[in-house]
């Protein structure tokens, strides 16, 4: 049963089951229809029949006289007369008068009795094997029996007629079956035939060209939109894939320069006996190395574990007031060693709705940065403020700002505007990118307005959580 697995096979299968059963309606239908107006006009003949015969034994005609008028009725002229057989019976069931050619025999009663009317009846009897169709009339006086007469005719052509439609039907039926499976299969073919294309040029795409996409042809079909949708697919996947590549070149790149940093000044150490504001330089440049690579380290765990399920995060409400006043203590130290001047405007009540960690990680960042690149001595402003349906949170410093040409880029993993200045402010190129995703988590968005020598403004934009 393996070709039922082919979805080709089960859609010819149930596109001949389906034409089938329409075809047994019909053919049912058709035979019941058929055989019934046969019977009717057989009855229809007998049924005259008998009416003649009760007239001429209400006219008093004798039983020879009435076969004579039943033989010219113009109703049995294409009908042999040796097939009409009748029969006349008195009160008390004795036959008194019958056809000549039933020779003495009888047309026996039925159990099952087709009552057409209140004293008519049919059914198929049979004579010496011969299959008749048989009607019965009793004819009445003063409410009581005197005569019944039975009237019947050879039904073989009546039943070869409905024998041979059946047989049509049954061959036809089959032959129709054959036909159906074949053009289901066609049709099956013919639909699935871009399905097959469409897995062929899929099992050729690999990590190696996932530059490639499926072809879009044809009507805009079920089959155009799931080309659509599998080339949106691997577009993720490419993007995805390229992210991956780079920030592993990005990684290997961090680590080695920092190896090599390291590996240089303990080579240029031990090459000779050094004195020790000398060992003391050189271990303060390894320790800021080794600081540099786990601050890397920390974020990128922390980017590898958070950004993988936003599911994960705790959303509650938040106070706005304490949550700042809980960054600016953590920054306290960096503060007063820049001297930096941090002002805030903050509306009461202020409110957030979101995980309180990620949210104060993302402050933390973005005012970090804010301090360490403006010169000491000068303020670094934070403002809060409603619009909408949303609150707007605005870090803004007075520092080098960020050109132009680098703002599109700021927020891609690694990133530095100028490594070297980075490198000596303990910038890792992951603080922008982690904040972009903690935003962006909170259905939120940010963006960075900058001009060089002028100061840069971080805005933060989240929803109000209603009621």
């Amino acid at each position: 049963m393996k070709f039922l697995k082919s979805i080709g096979w089960r859609i010819a299968i149930w596109h001949s089951m389906m034409l089938m059963f329409i075809l047994f309606l019909f053919s049912g239908f058709l035979y019941t229809t058929f055989s019934d107006m046969l019977t009717k006009e057989v009855d229809s003949m007998l049924s005259r029949e008998l009416g003649m015969i009760a007239y001429y034994l209400e006219e008093g005609d004798s039983y020879s006289k009435i076969e004579q008028h039943i033989n010219r009725l113009s109703g049995f002229e294409k009908v042999n007369q040796e097939e009409i057989y009748w029969q006349i019976e008195n009160e008390r069931g004795q036959i008194i008068a019958e056809s000549s050619n039933l020779y003495g025999q009888h047309i026996n009663d039925s159990d099952s009795l087709k009552k057409i009317d209140e004293n008519t009846f049919s059914w198929d009897p049979e004579l010496n094997g011969i299959p008749l169709r048989a009607m019965s009339m009793q004819l009445l006086s003063q409410n009581e029996l005197t005569y019944r007469i039975t009237v019947a005719t050879n039904d073989r052509i009546r039943h070869f007629a409905i024998d041979q439609l059946q047989n049509i039907i049954i061959i036809g039926n089959f032959a129709f079956l054959g036909i159906s499976i074949v053009m289901g299969l066609l049709i099956s073919q013919k639909t699935l035939k871009p399905i097959h294309q469409i897995i062929r040029t899929t099992n050729t795409i690999t990590a190696t060209n996932l530059h490639e996409r499926l072809p879009i042809e044809g009507p805009e079909d079920e089959l155009q939109k799931l080309s659509k949708t599998l080339n949106g697919m691997i577009d993720r996947l490419e993007d995805s894939f390229t992210q991956i590549q780079q920030f592993t070149s990005d990684v290997s790149h961090e680590l080695r320069t920092s190896l090599t940093i390291i590996r240089g000044e303990l080579d240029v150490a031990l090459i000779r006996s050094r004195s020790e504001e000398e060992y003391k330089r050189v271990l303060l440049t390894v320790l800021e190395e080794v600081i540099y690579l786990s601050e890397m380290v920390e974020k990128f765990l922390f980017l590898s574990r958070n950004t993988s399920n936003e599911n994960q995060i705790q959303r509650n409400l938040i106070d706005g007031t304490l949550l700042f006043q809980s960054v600016n203590k953590h920054l306290s130290s960096m503060i007063a060693k820049k001297q930096i001047e941090l002002s805030f405007q903050i509306p009461q009540p202020f409110i957030l709705y979101g995980d309180e960690d990620l949210l104060r990680r993302l402050f933390i960042n973005l005012m970090e940065n804010a301090i360490k690149y403006t010169p000491e001595g000068r303020a670094v402003e934070i403002k809060v403020y409603t619009e909408d349906k949303f609150i707007h949170i605005e870090v803004t410093d007075q520092g080098i700002g960020i050109p132009a040409e680098h703002l599109p880029f700021i927020f891609q993993r690694f990133y530095r505007v100028d490594d070297s200045r980075s490198r000596s402010q303990g910038g890792t190129g992951l603080g922008l990118s982690l904040c972009k995703w903690i935003v962006e988590a909170h259905k939120g968005i940010i963006e960075v307005r900058s001009k060089p020598d002028e100061g840069t403004r971080v805005i933060v934009t989240v929803p109000i959580l209603n009621n």
